[in-house]
């Protein structure tokens, strides 16, 4: 059973906050795909095939071959997590290689208004598996797959899109993947613009809404759009769509608009934001 690795009595609180102001944060980087990852050979016991979302089967890397291959090869921060039984490590690792529930109602979304992608820019933005990008690469857009952790680019999101791509000579062109921490990426992507962000279970740290707005406010397009999903409130960690939200609108930058909502179990939303009309000017 995995949990968010936090106490919720309020000297703990107070001691997580020094402590994220103490954090040294991942720098962003972008990594290539190999020519031995392009040529990597996925036995048949080494996935899974799903219906991830409705009339959309994908095969996924299984967890526990990725888990296991982690720890052999001593990649400290997920030994780290998995010794801890723990989801996140603040600024060593961010829930990488789960697949969180708002991911599956952004992607039953995304199918059901019929976003159209074919020849957009998309970002998966903290994509984890990579299931959003998955989708948007079958709706033939061009994805940016981009998760904190280097390891959980290289060990799921990588072999997630290898193992469901008929041509991989192809994909150095349909997709680029991005490691580290949101405010260096921002930097490290200069001029490029999106047409839609997509991002889910990325608002629980409050300490981090600011970083993420940045992404939204510097990364899209004039008339672009980032969908988030997100659980109204993240117990134990602090977080959640409300302060969020009010963070997006005491800027006044973006209109908010509630595009989905379930209240059956833990309160979960998706919202969409576009920039305003007064500021289209500003791209």
């Amino acid at each position: 059973m995995f949990k968010f690795g936090f106490r919720e009595d309020a000297s703990s609180i107070e001691e997580n906050s020094e402590q994220e102001d103490r954090l040294e944060w991942i720098p962003a980087t972008r990594l290539e795909i190999t020519a031995e990852q392009l040529g990597a050979k996925y036995e048949a016991d080494c996935y899974t095939e799903t219906e991830a979302f409705p009339g959309c089967s994908l095969k996924l890397i299984r967890f526990d071959k990725v888990t296991q291959d982690l720890t052999n090869r001593n990649c400290r921060n997920v030994v780290e997590a998995e010794s801890k039984h723990s989801d996140l490590i603040p600024g060593k690792y961010e829930g990488g290689l789960k697949i969180w529930e708002c991911t599956f109602d952004l992607g039953r979304y995304m199918l059901k208004e019929n976003i159209e992608l074919k020849g957009k820019l998309v970002m998966d933005l903290g994509c984890g598996a990579g299931l959003i990008g998955l989708l948007s690469i079958r709706k033939n857009a061009t994805v940016h797959f981009q998760d904190y952790n280097e390891e959980v680019l290289k060990s799921v999101t990588i072999p997630n899109v290898l193992l469901n791509s008929d041509d991989r000579t192809s994909l150095p062109t349909k997709c680029e993947f991005y490691a580290g921490d949101w405010a260096s990426l921002a930097t490290l992507l200069d001029d490029e613009k999106y047409d839609y962000i997509f991002t889910s279970e990325t608002i629980y740290n409050p300490e981090n809404h600011r970083k993420l707005y940045e992404i939204f406010k510097t990364k899209l397009k004039a008339d672009g759009a980032a969908f988030v999903a997100g659980k109204t409130y993240y117990f134990g960690v602090g977080g959640g769509m409300r302060q969020f939200e009010n963070l997006i609108l005491k800027d006044d930058y973006f209109d908010v608009r509630p595009m989905w909502r379930s209240q059956d179990g833990v309160n979960r939303e998706i919202l969409k934001l576009t920039r305003k009309q007064d500021r289209t000017s500003v791209a």
